[in-house]
């Protein structure tokens, strides 16, 4: 057999075990899916995809879409991206979506916001249409001291060139809350701020509320405002509830105080009483001592201190039913 042939021979079990290889670590439907989408990959790029372990199916997808949408944008590009840890179809999606909306967006921009964890393809929506937040109610005190309770929503459209430093949807609520009771408490009549509810719209677009923010502010729109209670009514009513407690207190203490006199004095009284009754306890002892020593020597001299004895007995009652006047 002459050399030329065994050297045909073994060029081809070469490039036999080479297309078996191929045939074998070559992801087909991924590969044949590139041919016939007119994005054509290499089989050497997808082996090398498929032993790196990345998400060649993914990078494939992008880069067919990449194609169709005009972007031009590489499978290397997009091996960097899912390399890191991105999702190189979503940001594809939001480029096509960018450009369809005719938004300047650069890849680099797509990936340093997929790498910040968030979805590319809902910012680019929110830049496309506006997003709408209400604020929960908010309630201030104007000058004449009536109370307004408001509630609004915004209207926010995203700012590409301050997405990833401006400050967020909670911060601008805040502001915006900050705004419209800074307004009410500058108002001198609260039913002239009912009347004209867009003067609360100007206030928060006088008071900035977007400065620095991933997002403009389109509208301002108060959807609720009405008149609550009067402050100086209830303030008023607090004092004089107040004043009545403290009179009754007084009025209390005053009373607890005669009545404590008005039970000593009684405690005197009976005292007295039990002092007299016991000096009279002693006054026939003191008339039979006065008979046997001779001090009263007649019968009218008796008499007279009977008499004497019963005009005391008559005052004692008269004091007993002063004191006692429901007795009988």
């Amino acid at each position: 057999m002459s050399g030329g042939v065994i050297a045909a021979i073994v060029v081809a079990s070469v490039l036999f075990v080479f297309l078996l290889v191929m045939f074998v670590l070559v992801p087909k439907k991924v590969y044949f899916m590139a041919i016939f989408s007119g994005a054509y990959v290499s089989g050497f790029k997808l082996i090398s995809m498929k032993l790196r372990k990345e998400q060649y199916l993914e990078i494939v997808k992008a880069y067919i879409l990449a194609k169709k949408s005009k972007l031009k944008i590489s499978t290397y590009q997009l091996e960097l991206i899912s390399s890191s840890g991105g999702h190189p179809l979503n940001i594809i999606e939001g480029l096509n979506a960018a450009k369809s909306a005719k938004l300047e967006i650069d890849l680099d921009f797509a990936r340093a916001v997929d790498i910040a964890g968030i979805n590319f393809l809902e910012v680019v929506k929110e830049c496309i249409n506006p997003k709408v937040i209400e604020i929960p109610l908010i309630t201030g005190v104007s000058q004449d001291n009536q109370e307004i309770s408001v509630k609004i929503s915004l209207t926010l459209k995203t700012q590409i060139s301050n997405f990833l430093s401006g400050v967020n949807v909670d911060t601008i609520s805040a502001r915006a809350v900050e705004a419209v009771v800074t307004k009410i408490a500058n108002t001198e009549k609260a039913s002239s701020l009912v009347s004209k509810p867009q003067l609360l719209d100007k206030a928060i677009f006088d008071a900035g509320i977007d400065d620095d923010s991933k997002y403009e502010l389109v509208s301002a729109d108060v959807i609720h405002i009405d008149l609550g209670v009067n402050k100086a009514i209830i303030a008023e009513k607090e004092l004089i509830e107040k004043q009545r407690i403290i009179a009754a207190n007084q009025l209390e203490h005053r009373r607890l105080t005669a009545v404590a006199v008005e039970q000593e004095m009684k405690a005197k009284a009976e005292e007295m009483r039990a002092k007299t009754i016991a000096n009279e306890a002693e006054v026939p002892k003191a008339i039979i001592k006065a008979i046997e020593e001779g001090k009263i020597k007649d019968v009218i001299d008796y008499y007279k201190l009977e008499n004497l004895q019963a005009d005391t007995e008559m005052r004692r009652k008269l004091l007993d039913k002063k004191d006692n006047p429901n007795r009988r």
